[in-house]
């Protein structure tokens, strides 16, 4: 290749190497990357044009230094994305068409933990799915009971007073009727 055409090649290849050395001390994985591919293709262009043994040694160091930039890149970490902002969630509003929609085994057993206290009332916890929803047990002695939706077991904690994460009770009447309703 000419000397004047090919140290205006080589001269252009190391502003690019500079560029991209500013970018990885940027942090700017992506940006660097980009003009990492850029500077390798400029590079495969220019390395079969070398005639010489001094083009040709220039070349050599030109691939050592883009290696060298590679080596960089390789270390940057990406940018972490920012939070995604998540939708509030949509409580579930419990009324007694929704609660029909339960299935038959789910209330025989909520039936069954609110025992033979007729004045009960039961309340369901307003997250998740409302497939197996927790729920919490009234009974007429002011005593409270949460249990777990999916198996049934008392929980140690009860849903604190006030929440917005329970549903307005339920009486043992409703839970009654709407069971007889479905067998």
């Amino acid at each position: 290749m000419e000397p004047d055409k090919f140290r205006e090649s080589r001269q252009a290849i190391n502003r690019l190497c500079k560029k991209i050395d500013l970018l990885i001390e940027q942090k700017e994985l992506e940006a660097s990357t980009e003009g990492h591919t850029e500077v390798c293709s400029w590079l495969d262009i220019l390395k079969p044009q070398a005639k010489g043994e001094i083009q040709k040694r220039s070349v050599k160091n030109l691939g050592i230094k883009i290696k060298g930039l590679s080596n960089l890149i390789a270390k940057l970490k990406p940018k972490k994305k920012s939070a995604v902002k998540r939708e509030p969630k949509i409580a579930i509003i419990w009324d007694e068409e929704r609660l029909e929609q339960l299935s038959p085994i789910f209330l025989k057993k909520v039936f069954k933990n609110m025992e033979d206290d007729t004045k009960a009332r039961v309340c369901f916890g307003t997250t998740g799915k409302g497939i197996r929803p927790s729920y919490q047990i009234e009974f007429v002695n002011q005593e409270t009971k949460a249990f777990t939706g999916s198996g049934h077991k008392p929980k140690t904690k009860s849903f604190s007073p006030g929440t917005q994460n329970i549903s307005q009770p339920f009486s043992h009447e409703v839970i009654d009727s709407i069971l007889h309703g479905k067998q």
